[in-house]
C-alpha cells in the first residue's frame, strides 16, 4: 500500500495505531491512512485486531460512520487501511471553547445553545443505533472517538474493540471476531458501563453503548465532566465504573428540565434492564424534551400537567390573573389605585399589544421550529432505513419469510402475528411486512430481493417507532397498530417493481406498482432526502406527507427508493392549530404554493397547493426569516423552517388577533 500513497501529515496517533493524511496516487484523491504501529507489526494479537476493525468499519454502510476504501494486511508488511478523511474536532476538543465561554458566563452563540447540543447528541446516536441493528457495539464510546466535522456533521470513530452480538432481533450481517474472554474489561473506564468494568462481557450489548452514551448527554447538557469527582483515573476509576457512578448534574449556565435530568438518569441506570430498550428510544426522548413533551422516564405529575397547560395558555392566564386583580382592588374599594390604573390604560393597553404581537412572534417562531424538529427527525430516520437497504439490496443475502398477499389472511398461511389493529383498520402485522409485487415482476428470479426486503422488518418497524408517538411506555407493538405514532408507514421499493411496506396490512390494489407512484417518481429526480407533496392514501388513512431518499448502488444505478409517510393531520393537530387564535396557519412552499393550512377552529387540512391567498406579504416573508407584516387588515405573521423550504404563517384579522 505504501507505493500508492504520499503520506503528507501526521493526523493522530492512538495505543495501537497512527493516522496520517495522505494521497491516493492512483485515483488523486486524499485519504487518510491508519497504520498499526510499527512495534507491533509481529505482533498475532494486535495485527488480528487491527484487521477485525478495518473489515467491521468497512460494512457498517452509514452517513456517520467513516468508509473504509482500501486495507492492506499482506504477511510480511506493517497492516494499513485508507479511510475517508473527516476534517474537524473531536467532540472533546469541540466543547473545549463551549465549556470556556460557560465558566466565563458569556452567552453561547446559537449553534452551542443547550438545544442545538441536545440536537447534536440525536445525531451522533444515529450510527450507533444502526451497528446496534446490525449486532455490533462499539464499547468503546467517548468525546475522543467522535469527530464533529466542519460542516456539523457527526462521525463516532475506533471501532477496534467492537464486538457482535449475536440475537434474535439482530441482523445478521456483519462479520467480525467475537468476544473478549469473560472477566477481561474493555473499554475506558471513564466513559465505560458497570456490566463492561465487571468483565461480563456475554450481558454486553447495545445498552451498554447507551450508558456511555448517557454520560456524553450529561456533559453535554452540564458542560461538566460525568465522573469529574473521582481522582486518579485507573483503579479508582475502573472501581466508579463498576458502581454506575454519575456525578450530581450540576450546569453550568442553561438549567436543565426535570423531564432531561430523568431521561439521563435512566440512560445511566446502572442495570441494563433500567434503561431504555434501545438507542433509538433514548434519542426519542431527548427529542421529547427538546419539544417540551413529557418523557416516558418521568411520567407527568398533577403539577407538571398543570404547568404544560399553563405554558400552552400563557394569555388567558394572564388575563385570569389581572381579572382576581382587580376584583380583589375593587372588594378593597382602593380608589385611588383604580385611578391610577385609569390614567395608564393607554399606556397599558399599547404595552399590551406590543407584548401580544411578541407573544405571536414567538408562538410562530416556536412552532416553526418543533415542526422543523419533528421534519428533521424524520429525515435522520429516513436516512438510517436508507443506509440498511441500501447495504441490503446491494448485497441480497437477506434471509426471512415472505408472505405475500394472497395468503395474507389465511389461517396457518398468513403472518401468525396478524390482529386486529386500532390505527389501521383491520388485521395487521407487527412482525412482517407486506410484500407487494408490480405486474410483470417474476417472483421466482426475484426471491432473493423479496426475502431481503422481508429481512427489512427490523429496520422499518424503528423508523416508526423512533418518530414519536403519543403513548410514551406503551409496547413497541401497542404504540404502532393500537396508539398510532406520527410516521404512520415505513416502505422500501426497488427498481424492479417490489416493495416491502410496515406495518403489514395487505392493503395495496392488485395492481400496485410503486415506480408509478408519485413518491417514487420524485423522489428519483433528487440525490438524498426529501419532502414531497402531500397526498392521499391508497388504504384510507388520509392526506400523507412522504420524505422519500433514492438508493444507489456502487456503480451509480438505482436501487429503489425509502420512504416515510407521515400523517398530515397528526402535523396539523400538533403543530399547524392555531388553537384560539381567530386565525388561520399556513405552510408554504418556496414558490408560495400552499402546503397545507388549517382554517380557525378546524384542523382538517386542505390539500391545496394553491397561490397563497396574501401575496402582498411574500415580498416581506421572502425578505426575512420571521417577522410580521399587515395586509389589508390582515396580520400575516411568519417564520421560516430550516429542515425544508417552506415557511409557517399565521393569518387572521389584526385587530382580533391582537385584541384591539
Amino acid at each position: 500500500m505504501a507505493g500508492d500513497y504520499r503520506e503528507t501529515s501526521l493526523l493522530g496517533r492512538g495505543a495501537m495505531g497512527e493516522v496520517r493524511l495522505a494521497e491516493d496516487l492512483s485515483l488523486g484523491r486524499e485519504v487518510a491512512l491508519k497504520r498499526l504501529l510499527e512495534r507491533y507489526a509481529d505482533d498475532p494479537e494486535r495485527r488480528r485486531r487491527f484487521v477485525a476493525e478495518a473489515r467491521l468499519t468497512a460494512q457498517l454502510d452509514h452517513p456517520r460512520i467513516v468508509p473504509v476504501y482500501t486495507l492492506s494486511a499482506a504477511e510480511g508488511e506493517v497492516p494499513s487501511y485508507a479511510m475517508k478523511p473527516v476534517h474537524g474536532l473531536t467532540l472533546k476538543a469541540w466543547l473545549a471553547p463551549i465549556v470556556a465561554r460557560a465558566e466565563a458566563r458569556q452567552a453561547q452563540p446559537p449553534e452551542t445553545t443547550l438545544s442545538a447540543r441536545l440536537e447534536l447528541f440525536c445525531a451522533l446516536c444515529e450510527p450507533l443505533a444502526f451497528a446496534h441493528r446490525k449486532g455490533v457495539v462499539h464499547r468503546d464510546v467517548k468525546p475522543d472517538n467522535i469527530m464533529v466535522g466542519r460542516d456539523g456533521d457527526v462521525y463516532v470513530m475506533d471501532w477496534g474493540v467492537a464486538c457482535v452480538r449475536r440475537s434474535a432481533e439482530a441482523e445478521q450481517s456483519v462479520t467480525a471476531d467475537g468476544f473478549d474472554e469473560p472477566g477481561e474489561s474493555v473499554g475506558t473506564p471513564s466513559y465505560m458501563s458497570p456490566e463492561q468494568a465487571h468483565g461480563d462481557n456475554d450481558a454486553i450489548d447495545g445498552r451498554s453503548d447507551q450508558f456511555a452514551l448517557g454520560l456524553i448527554l450529561s456533559e453535554l447538557a452540564t458542560l461538566r465532566r460525568a465522573r469529574r469527582t473521582i481522582q486518579g483515573g485507573g483503579i479508582p476509576m475502573l472501581a466508579a465504573a463498576l458502581r454506575g457512578h454519575l456525578d450530581a448534574l450540576e450546569p453550568r449556565g442553561e438549567p436543565l428540565s426535570r423531564e432531561l435530568r430523568a431521561v439521563i438518569k435512566k440512560a445511566t441506570a446502572t442495570a441494563r434492564e433500567d434503561r431504555y430498550r434501545s438507542v433509538g428510544a433514548l434519542v426519542t426522548e431527548v427529542r421529547r424534551v427538546l419539544r417540551g413533551e413529557a418523557v416516558a422516564a418521568a411520567p407527568d405529575g398533577l403539577f407538571q400537567r398543570l404547568g404544560r397547560h399553563i405554558a400552552a395558555h400563557r394569555e388567558r392566564v394572564a388575563v385570569g390573573l389581572a381579572g382576581l386583580f382587580l376584583l380583589g382592588a375593587a372588594a378593597l374599594g382602593t380608589l385611588a389605585t383604580l385611578a391610577l390604573l385609569w390614567r395608564d390604560v393607554e399606556r397599558t393597553e399599547a404595552a399590551a399589544r406590543a407584548d401580544t404581537r411578541l407573544a405571536l412572534q414567538g408562538f410562530a417562531d416556536e412552532r416553526a421550529r418543533a415542526l422543523d424538529r419533528t421534519l428533521g427527525t424524520s429525515e435522520g430516520l429516513l436516512r438510517g432505513l436508507g443506509s440498511s437497504a441500501t447495504a441490503a439490496l446491494r448485497r441480497l443475502d437477506g434471509r426471512a419469510v415472505v408472505y405475500l398477499p394472497e395468503v395474507w389472511s389465511e389461517p396457518g398461511i398468513g403472518p401468525p402475528d396478524l390482529s386486529r389493529s386500532l390505527v389501521y383498520g383491520g388485521l395487521a402485522s407487527f412482525l412482517h411486512p407486506d410484500l407487494v409485487t408490480a405486474p410483470g415482476f417474476d417472483r421466482r428470479a426475484g426471491a432473493a430481493t423479496l426475502t431481503t426486503l422481508a429481512a427489512l422488518r427490523d429496520d422499518l418497524a424503528d423508523a416508526l417507532l423512533d418518530s414519536g408517538s403519543g403513548a410514551p411506555g406503551a409496547a413497541p407493538r401497542e404504540q404502532v397498530l393500537d396508539h398510532g405514532t406520527l410516521a404512520i408507514w415505513a416502505y422500501v421499493a426497488t427498481a424492479d417493481g417490489a416493495l416491502a411496506g410496515f406495518p403489514g396490512t395487505s392493503s395495496y390494489p392488485p395492481d400496485y406498482d410503486p415506480r408509478t407512484r408519485p413518491w417514487y417518481v420524485e423522489t428519483l429526480a433528487r440525490s438524498g432526502p426529501g419532502w414531497g407533496r402531500p397526498y392521499v392514501d391508497e388504504s384510507g388513512m388520509g392526506l400523507l406527507l412522504t420524505c422519500g431518499m433514492p438508493l444507489f448502488d456502487r456503480d451509480g444505478s438505482v436501487l429503489g427508493v425509502a420512504a416515510l409517510d407521515l400523517t398530515v393531520r397528526r402535523l396539523v393537530d400538533a403543530w399547524l392549530d392555531p388553537g384560539r387564535r381567530p386565525g388561520e396557519v399556513f405552510l408554504i412552499d418556496d414558490t408560495g404554493r400552499v402546503v397545507v393550512r388549517s382554517g380557525a377552529g378546524n384542523t382538517t387540512a386542505a390539500l391545496a397547493f394553491v397561490p397563497f391567498p396574501y401575496p402582498e406579504a411574500l415580498p416581506e416573508v421572502w425578505g426575512s426569516p420571521s417577522g410580521q407584516v399587515t395586509v389589508d387588515g390582515r396580520l400575516v405573521v411568519w417564520s421560516r423552517l430550516q429542515s425544508v423550504d417552506w415557511t409557517y404563517l399565521l393569518v387572521g384579522n389584526e385587530a382580533a388577533l391582537i385584541g384591539e
